[in-house]
């Protein structure tokens, strides 16, 4: 299921399928396999009605389920699809502004690249779990005092 924004739909209106279905782009079945899973719907007549109130608060469900948390010493991998430890405990800090970096190692699982996006005050948390690696200075390619 696609991560929809619940924040489109209005929660003082009622919407038919076609109706919810044009408000989030997708096709008026999409909208019927959300109510055979679980989105309330009023059927007591034609055309079947869908609360916006039931159809935003279905639609945060659901992406809330999707989420999970990772623990101080795993990363999301993207190819995985799951928190997975990094591959020897080794990782590389690469710093993106004074108080803010990112975590990069690679997945246990798959070899891929994972990432982890911390601030610089939990680097030393981060010191403790893992075999953490900062970037050295960038070295000029000529030392030469007179630029050419």
């Amino acid at each position: 299921m696609a991560n929809y924004n619940p924040n489109k739909v209005k929660i003082n209106r009622s919407y038919s399928y076609e109706e919810l279905a044009a408000v989030y782009g997708v096709h008026k079945n999409t909208v019927a396999a959300w109510i055979n899973n679980g989105l309330p719907c009023l059927k007591d007549m034609r055309p079947y009605l869908i609360l916006g109130a039931d159809a935003k608060l279905y639609l945060q469900m659901q992406r809330q389920a999707k989420k999970q948390k990772c623990k101080p010493n795993e990363f999301y991998c993207m190819r995985c699809k799951k928190p997975t430890p990094t591959a020897e405990n080794f990782v590389e800090y690469l710093p993106l502004t004074a108080t803010k970096g990112r975590l990069s190692g690679f997945c246990f699982t798959c070899e891929g690249v994972v990432n982890k996006f911390i601030g610089y005050a939990s680097l030393e948390k981060y010191a403790l779990i893992f075999d953490l690696v900062k970037p050295k200075g960038l070295e000029h390619i000529n030392d030469s005092d007179n630029p050419l």
